[in-house]
């Protein structure tokens, strides 16, 4: 068990004319957890930031335009004091030329959708010319759409001698009909049972022109887009460093926000690790020139949490960053999870099959994907594999197959030794869980408050072992096993109401409900070997009969146990996440501490 790094409060107090120096510092060092100051009257006030921030946010705002609108990714650096001073007129050149091409793109772009709403225009369809459907002195000119096709008997009895251009359009008829001028209303009459749409004629244009002129215009837009992909590629990592820098100067300048400030003197108030105070206090007197006065303090309470897991162990932090990080004063219980965790999951799906492919997988995807977080839970689930082939071998199963003929466990036919295994491994979890809870309220309350709200639980499963025993005849206590059970049980309980009142005692019956809960380790894994099982039995039969069979057994093999494996990633891990959050956490684990986040470090 691992406890959080230890941290200390310290207050820096100075004269304002080394402000900078002090900010810049602490950036640098990127130890100090700043804590925000808030104004409550009196001699200091929250300070204001220094001048140049409104012209570093305004760069900014610029530079991440550029990079969002580019999807520049990569790795930036800081630039030198020389590159930076030369680099404000280079990136005014180069976003006036990115200006002009994204301007010239999004036109274009604008013209191709202009152009695409003419090809769906149903009078450029008919093909006929645009100057033919104006109005005539003796004709009426009736242009648009239909939602169902004309029937041209009945037009003939309303207006004989008509003309009609009709065409399938969308999900209707394009149509154009010109009829003689007396029969103008009649016609209207009869089109509107037809669904009749009119469209205006908006340009003399035709759709074969419409066409030639989307080619030029498509052709323009990949000419742009050239440009714009040479562009990013030549100048990425200039934006890149160049949003880096000045990201951290405008992060220096804003710093003051967070200070208390006087009209000659500043206070910054923060956490650091305790083995680094020294090293800090000294630095912070040289650049200052003794214009400082750097106090520790001596309290601890509101101290940020950073986990201090060695490498391998720090994956697991990912499943407290699920949940909650641990209070200051809390053990961390990651250095747990690295062994309980893969320990239920190989248990649960115990396959050597099953645990090489997904091993495989996992570390496939661990070798592609670019997250943190990814890596971490990846490389958590690698492990997982590995356990969940060691248990292959203990119970001797490959995809299903016995494949060990006398294994160390046999599951399938073991099956109440399998349970008791399950309820005996969730006993040694749960015990674990209230003894780490008795060092937590040792530590942060006393003995006496550890010994009344989690030593009881412990008393009380001694008890309940004692009288079990004695009454399964499992050992001979001389008969005094289960009166003495008994009594250890009832001070137990008695304890518990002391130190936790009304309740501890709702809480007794979930204690027997949580460790039979474990019961699911042995569940969860015949469930995945009874499928398995099924897998294979028609894979089988399939086999057997030979012939195009051969290939459909194949087939069952690869759906059926890639299922199988899918539900059996699922299923262990999120039982798994169950068994330690709901059954483990809450005998021992308050949560809900602050992550250490240091002025100047990287945000995650």
């Amino acid at each position: 068990m691992i406890r959080a790094e230890a941290m200390t409060k310290i207050r820096i107090a100075g004269a304002k004319n080394v402000l900078k120096s002090v900010i810049s510092t602490l950036y640098e060092m990127k130890l100090i957890h700043l804590v925000d100051y808030k104004s409550e009257g009196g001699f200091f006030e929250i300070g204001s930031p220094f001048s140049e921030t409104d012209d570093y946010s305004a760069k900014l705002l610029k530079l991440r335009s550029v990079i969002s609108h580019l999807q520049i990714t990569g790795d930036p650096a800081i630039m030198g004091e020389n590159n930076y001073t030369n680099a404000e007129g280079k990136f005014t050149e180069l976003f006036l030329e990115f200006e002009g091409m994204n301007e010239s793109h999004s036109s274009l772009k604008e013209k191709r959708n202009s152009l695409n709403q003419k090809t769906n225009d149903p009078l450029l369809a008919l093909g006929i010319r645009p100057e033919l459907l104006e109005e005539y002195s003796s004709l009426a000119v009736f242009k648009g759409t239909l939602k169902k096709q004309l029937n041209e008997e009945e037009l003939k009895k309303i207006s004989p001698g008509y003309v009609l251009y009709q065409k399938d359009f969308q999900r209707g008829f394009a149509f154009a009909l010109f009829v003689r001028t007396s029969a103008k209303e009649k016609t209207a009459q009869f089109l509107a049972d037809y669904g009749y749409s009119e469209q205006a004629v908006v340009e003399h244009t035709t759709l074969q022109a419409v066409a030639e002129q989307l080619t030029i215009v498509e052709k323009e837009i990949a000419g742009v887009q050239a440009k714009l992909d040479a562009f990013k590629k030549e100048h990425m990592q200039f934006f890149l460093d160049y949003e880096e820098t000045l990201g951290e100067r405008n992060e220096k300048a804003e710093a003051p926000l967070r200070f208390a400030t006087s009209k000659n003197a500043f206070l910054v108030f923060g956490w650091v690790p305790t083995k680094t105070v020294k090293a800090l206090e000294k630095r912070i007197a040289d650049i200052s020139g003794g214009k400082c006065f750097f106090e520790i303090m001596k309290t601890k309470v509101g101290a940020p949490v950073a986990l201090n897991n060695p490498k391998g162990v720090k994956d697991f932090e990912f499943f407290l960053n699920l949940y909650t990080l641990p209070r200051y004063k809390e053990i961390d219980p990651t250095l747990i999870m690295f062994f309980t965790f893969p320990l239920f999951f190989g248990f649960m799906l115990g396959d050597v099959g099953y645990g090489m492919t997904l091993l495989l997988v996992f570390w496939f995807i661990r070798r592609i994907t670019k997250s943190t977080g990814s890596k971490a839970l990846l490389s958590a689930l690698m492990l997982s594999s590995v356990s969940t082939i060691v248990f292959g071998f203990v119970f001797g199963e490959l995809y299903g197959i016995q494949f060990i003929a006398h294994p160390i466990l046999h599951r399938a036919q073991e099956i109440n030794l399998m349970v008791m295994l399950s309820i005996l491994i969730g006993f040694i979890h749960i015990t674990a869980g209230f003894i780490i809870g008795f060092y937590n309220k040792y530590i942060q309350h006393g003995f006496k408050h550890a010994l009344y709200e989690k030593g009881s639980w412990i008393l009380l499963e001694l008890g309940v072992i004692i009288a079990v025993v004695e009454m399964t005849g499992f050992v001979s206590l001389g008969g005094i096993g289960t009166p003495l059970g008994g009594v250890i049980a009832l001070i137990a309980v008695a304890m518990l109401y002391k130190g936790d009142g009304v309740k501890g005692l709702i809480e007794l019956p979930a204690l027997l409900s949580n460790i039979l809960s474990y019961a699911r380790l042995f569940a969860i894994g015949l469930a995945s070997l009874s499928l398995a099982l099924v897998v294979n039995t028609f894979a089988t039969n399939f086999m057997n009969q030979g012939g195009f069979m051969v290939v459909a057994a194949i087939l069952i093999l690869v759906l059926g146990h890639g299922i199988n494996i899918a539900l059996g990633v699922l299923g262990p891990f999120l039982h798994s996440l169950r068994l330690h959050y709901v059954e483990f956490f809450t005998k021992f684990y308050d949560g809900g501490g602050m992550r250490y986040m240091p002025f100047g470090a990287k945000k995650q």
